[in-house]
């Protein structure tokens, strides 16, 4: 997986660079301080991941992210702030982040969070996914899911599997399992992965 680091503070960017360098997954292949320089690694690289800040010197990290997908348009964005303010999470939700992390998590959850994005799945800091959920407002008119099962829902909609969804509702995890096929059969998908677009498509998340 090729990847590209944005973020205006050289420390960040150097941590960044260092923790991902344990895995043979991913190749950093650049690294920019602004929007501009951003576009450009993009350009040039066509990577598969954008570690991006929010709050760097030129246009906004939505902004941005847009931009960046106008150039590579399966491009994955991992957001890395030390913002967890509900206006920035509306925000980055709305152009379909792939992940929401924040700065003083463990140097592993991001080697973590990586991978589950090349595994076509979400990531989110712990705090910044109960706050999703807080501002989760389904549309009436969903396939008739029960209470339960849209509960399960969100819960896949940020990423967790199964067991983490079990261990979260105090459910069995083969339980989980049934929803999540009954899910799939209402909301007419095949895969998890299909399951996390259509729910962020249709703001579940």
């Amino acid at each position: 997986m090729k990847i590209v680091i944005a973020d205006d503070h050289p420390l960040v960017r150097s941590g960044v660079k260092s923790t991902l360098s344990r895995s043979d997954e991913v190749q950093v292949v650049g690294e920019a301080q602004d929007g501009g320089e951003t576009l450009k690694l993009v350009e040039q690289h066509k990577p598969d991941l954008l570690i991006l800040d929010v709050e760097m010197p030129g246009m906004p990290a939505d902004e941005l992210t847009v931009a960046a997908r106008n150039i590579v348009p399966n491009l994955k964005v991992l957001v890395l702030t030390a913002h967890e303010d509900e206006a920035s999470i509306r925000r980055l939700m709305k152009v379909k982040i792939s992940a929401y992390m924040l700065k003083d998590e463990a140097p592993e959850n991001l080697l973590q969070a990586v991978r589950a994005i090349g595994q076509g799945a979400a990531w989110f800091s712990q705090s910044v996914a109960h706050k999703l959920m807080g501002l989760s407002d389904p549309e009436d008119d969903l396939p008739s899911l029960t209470p339960r099962e849209k509960q399960i829902l969100q819960q896949i909609a940020l990423g967790h599997d199964n067991q983490t969804i079990a261990n979260e509702l105090s459910l069995a995890e083969q339980t989980v399992r049934n929803y999540a096929s009954s899910i799939y059969e209402k909301i007419g998908v095949a895969s998890r992965v299909e399951a996390v677009v259509w729910a962020r498509d249709r703001g579940i998340v």
